[in-house]
């Protein structure tokens, strides 16, 4: 695993990962993209890409490629009988994490990306292994925080005939080679 930052004269950081797994026994990715968190106070959320609610790889038609704009608080599901991930978008072109002065980072990604913003943590909503039976209700909101995955695939979310069911191999990733770049540059 590669990761290569390339600091341009004019401040924008373009960011390439890479990931080489010839020749290795893994299981398959969840997901290929890095996360990082962001002030709590960056909760404008700004992007062009599949919206205007949550769509994933394999649930992405009836979402339309737009310009769209929301508080990063309305990017959770409440309404899923369990914590889980959600909030997720695709075929993004970029996106804007602004305060209310306007400032903040705004991502642009060479390819599409797919990316969430939410104010909980993946592992304060997933249990692992073990799930730990908790509800929606059960999640602490860290307002001061923003959680964000900016990826270049996320698998689907499959269950096509029960929820245990695997997604449509289109909508795996087997590869054993992905790269992706993306720009971060401030908005000020």
């Amino acid at each position: 695993y590669t990761v290569n930052y390339l600091i341009q004269n004019n401040g924008v950081i373009k960011i390439t990962a890479s990931i080489d797994m010839t020749e290795k026994e893994l299981p398959e990715l969840p997901r290929f993209g890095m996360r990082m968190v962001v002030n709590g106070d960056y909760d404008n959320l700004s992007y062009y890409g599949r919206g205007p609610w949550e769509n994933y790889s394999d649930r992405n038609t009836s979402s339309f490629i737009g310009i769209y704009k929301d508080k990063v608080a309305n990017q959770f599901t409440w309404s899923y009988i369990r914590p889980q991930e959600s909030g997720y978008k695709t075929d993004v072109r970029w996106l804007r994490l602004e305060n209310k002065n306007n400032f903040g980072i705004e991502i642009r990604g060479e390819q599409p990306l797919g990316f969430s913003a939410l104010n909980m943590s993946t592992e304060t909503l997933d249990g692992g292994e073990h799930k730990s039976q908790r509800h929606p209700t059960d999640i602490v909101v860290e307002k001061d925080k923003i959680y964000l995955h900016i990826d270049l695939k996320q698998r689907g979310v499959g269950g096509d005939t029960s929820w245990g069911a695997y997604p449509h191999e289109p909508y795996r990733l087997h590869n054993k080679k992905y790269t992706y770049t993306y720009q971060l540059k401030l908005i000020e």
